[in-house]
């Protein structure tokens, strides 16, 4: 699973400001669907609404902007984009995908840090996601499906700031933000995840020598069970097509047998002339 905090500025080409109007982003996650007739065009959605036309999003996010300093961070990004293991585990399911989406905002609001110790869900947040199907141009069967989120840098109250680019971890946990949101795809889909790169990458960045020995190690007996149980299945599976196999042989047999013995019989009553 890969889950990106955007941050306009540092990572690669500047597409758009987020100082200002969300227009400049809305318009560019729109422009996929110019390839499509009006019926197959994906809408933005949100926990409320699966139907969104970029018009309502950009009055959405930009009128959400009270007591917000002029070149101060108006709203934020996010890429939510599964890997092809997850995708065919959903079967590509735009539906199943939206709904992660949504759950990946609910765990965006709840790692949030107040002062008053209040805790924010995702109705607390003016959001909006685009499904996309393409990656660089590219279709490829379906893996690159992925997710835009836009959402106000405020609380819908317009209330509270809420910046996920902070450096201060006390105000927003970003780490443990993507591996909630990676875990709650395995809950949601019964997702056996043997390996979370998430966590694998804060192993190595993070992590004391001592720390990485035990984690690799961890992993490894983890890949092996993993193969061990592969195996397993893919033996019961042969197994037991060998068995259906050969008892559809049978009653074949079986059925050949009995029709050869209803002849004989009808054969033996003929009378002779």
């Amino acid at each position: 699973m890969y889950i990106k905090i955007i941050n306009p500025s540092i990572h690669g080409k500047t597409t758009y400001s987020n100082t200002g109007s969300c227009k400049s982003l809305a318009d560019y996650l729109s422009k996929e669907n110019e390839k499509h007739p009006l019926d197959k065009r994906e809408m933005f959605f949100n926990h409320i609404d699966d139907e969104l036309s970029s018009n309502a999003v950009i009055s959405m996010i930009d009128n959400n902007t009270k007591r917000n300093a002029k070149n101060r961070t108006k709203f934020h990004s996010l890429v939510i984009a599964p890997d092809e293991h997850e995708l065919k585990h959903i079967n590509h399911s735009p539906l199943k995908f939206k709904q992660y989406a949504c759950e990946v905002m609910q765990q965006y609001a709840a790692s949030f840090n107040l002062k008053d110790g209040k805790k924010l869900g995702i109705d607390n947040l003016v959001w909006a996601g685009k499904l996309e199907y393409e990656r660089n141009g590219e279709y490829n069967n379906g893996n690159n499906m992925h997710v835009h989120i836009i959402v106000s840098a405020r609380d819908k109250e317009q209330k509270i700031a809420l910046s996920p680019n902070t450096n201060d971890k006390s105000r927003f946990k970003r780490v443990d933000f993507y591996l909630e949101s990676e875990k709650a795809f395995d809950k949601i889909f019964n997702y056996h995840r043997v390996e979370s790169k998430l966590k694998t990458d804060q192993v190595w960045k993070y992590a004391s020598l001592e720390e990485k020995e035990a984690y690799f190690d961890d992993l490894d007996n983890m890949r092996s069970q993993s193969v061990d149980k592969s195996i397993s299945h893919q033996v019961e599976q042969l197994t037991s097509n060998l068995s259906l196999s050969t008892s559809s042989s049978n009653a074949s047999a079986y059925k050949e047998e009995d029709k050869f013995k209803k002849k004989k019989k009808v054969k033996k009553l003929k009378p002779k002339i």
